[in-house]
């Protein structure tokens, strides 16, 4: 989120609160001057059953607003990556370097038309699972290309960034039939 839509957000927030504070205190009757509100805000004096769902709800805006206000405020964009520690220092990967050193590896595989990946860090174990979507041809077996592809993306995930894949789950979106020639004499 940039910086720009983070302000809007803590302002418009800020703007919701104010206006749940208000609903608190009149539907409290703790507004200061109730004779000079709205006729609304006067319905208010004499029905209790109204005067409690306008604290609820006024309540209920109050702290989805101030959820808002701090995500405005103290969300930070974390750098998501792979953290490992070697003699000399730590080490970051982000998901995306190690996304796209998947897709590379995997574009390499014969029989792949079209292909996405998702990255998923497992915390706990310092891994990641990289799944991925394909679109092969027709013309090589699907077994065949999906247990290269594992192979493959694994080993070079691994061996260029050293970390640890646990999983490569591979889903096969659709087969693209090559176009035949038709010799026409």
């Amino acid at each position: 989120m940039s910086l720009w839509d983070r302000l809007l957000l803590f302002l418009y927030s800020l703007g919701v609160a104010a206006l749940a504070v208000t609903g608190i205190l009149i539907g409290c009757r703790l507004f200061i001057n109730p004779q000079e509100a709205s006729r609304a805000i006067l319905l208010l004096e004499y029905d209790l059953a109204l005067n409690i769902s306008v604290v609820g709800v006024a309540i209920f805006v109050l702290l989805f607003s101030i959820r808002f206000m701090s995500l405005g405020l103290f969300n930070k964009e974390s750098n998501k990556g792979v953290d490992y520690v070697t003699e000399i220092g730590n080490i970051r990967i982000s998901l995306e370097t190690i996304e796209n050193i998947a897709l590379k590896a995997a574009k390499r595989v014969k029989g792949v038309r079209d292909l996405s990946a998702r990255i998923r860090h497992d915390l706990k174990n310092s891994t990641v699972n990289i799944g991925l979507r394909v679109v092969v041809d027709g013309e090589t077996p699907v077994q065949e290309i999906s247990e290269q592809l594992q192979h493959t993306v694994k080993s070079q995930v691994e061996k260029l960034t050293g970390v640890n894949v646990d999983q490569v789950p591979i889903f096969v979106a659709k087969t693209i039939q090559g176009k035949r020639k038709v010799r026409v004499e």
